[in-house]
């Protein structure tokens, strides 16, 4: 089943070069729009989608890392990001869909389901949260301590994606990269090999390079929101919050305020799974979504 936009293509703004790289996931039935995580492309989430295909339909917008020529100095905070996901479904006259975010991408799902303009319906019926970038508190304080004393890009993770290995000679090549890395040990082959695919660029000599910028990776990581508690109290629609079991983002206790600051949410966290869980456990994270949105 092919997904098509419902209005005329917009002029050739960056805006539409990202509507134009529009990801379709495929499968039968409401649509879902999935907001993918920092680094992951969309098309990482094949496994999950083909576990959702005989109830819903998986459709992603890249997030702007993903369009060509654009730069991190563009979008010095992640509400950019935010607001390219609103105008990019808005553009397509899409309203009452189901939204479903990892990691970056349930906050940015999160922030457009809170954003409103006179004479548009709620973009989202439903959200699905799967392990959101939400911080517990104190280490929102110590982000906020190196960002004043300019070392935001100094934190492991973005000194990691600074330094993450960007070509290799073949996707063979690549695909044997990661299969030694710990982060993937719980992907089975198949999953990776949906990474690696999606993820990387063949270049005219027939060696590959990642297509998501380790610049804009570290970026990110170092620009993480941190008055993201002022807006969850906001949410009014109906949410799930997914948690990997043994996820080192979105920890118990943060799953646990949200539970009482949110009465209206469901939770549910999956066994043996970390913050990857889409990849690590495509079916049971799939399951927990069909169950919320029966």
């Amino acid at each position: 089943m092919t997904w098509r936009p419902a209005i005329k293509r917009p002029a050739a703004t960056d805006e539409a070069l990202a509507q134009d790289l529009l990801v379709d996931l495929g499968g039968h039935g409401p649509l879902l729009h999935l907001a993918h995580a920092n680094g992951f492309p969309p098309g990482s989430y094949r496994r999950l989608a083909r576990a959702l295909a005989d109830d819903y339909h998986l459709v992603a917008l890249p997030a702007r890392p993903l369009w060509p020529g654009s730069r991190p100095a563009e979008a010095l905070t992640w509400r950019p990001l935010a607001d390219d996901l609103v105008r990019g479904l808005d553009a397509r006259g899409l309203a009452g869909i189901i939204g479903v975010g990892h990691s970056l991408g349930g906050v940015l799902t999160l922030w457009a389901a809170l954003a409103s303009r006179a004479g548009r319906p709620d973009l989202f019926r439903a959200l699905v949260l799967i392990d959101p970038v939400i911080l517990p508190r104190p280490w929102l304080w110590g982000l906020r301590l190196l960002r004043r004393l300019g070392l935001e890009e100094q934190q492991p993770l973005a000194q990691g994606a600074l330094h993450r290995r960007r070509t290799w000679p073949d996707r063979q090549a690549c695909f044997d990269h990661y299969r030694a890395k710990a982060v993937f040990a719980r992907w089975s082959d198949a999953a990776l090999w949906d990474y690696v695919e999606s993820g990387t660029a063949v270049e005219a000599h027939g060696s590959v390079r990642l297509r998501y910028p380790p610049e804009w990776e570290a970026h990110i990581f170092g620009t993480v929101p941190l008055d993201i508690w002022r807006d969850v109290t906001r949410l009014r629609v109906p949410v799930l919050f997914l948690r990997g079991e043994t996820s080192h983002t979105f920890r118990p206790g943060v799953l646990a305020r949200l539970a009482h600051l949110l009465p209206h949410a469901a939770t549910a966290t999956i066994a043996g799974a970390g913050h990857l869980l889409p990849m690590e456990k495509p079916d049971e994270t799939a399951a927990a979504i069909r169950a919320f949105l029966k």
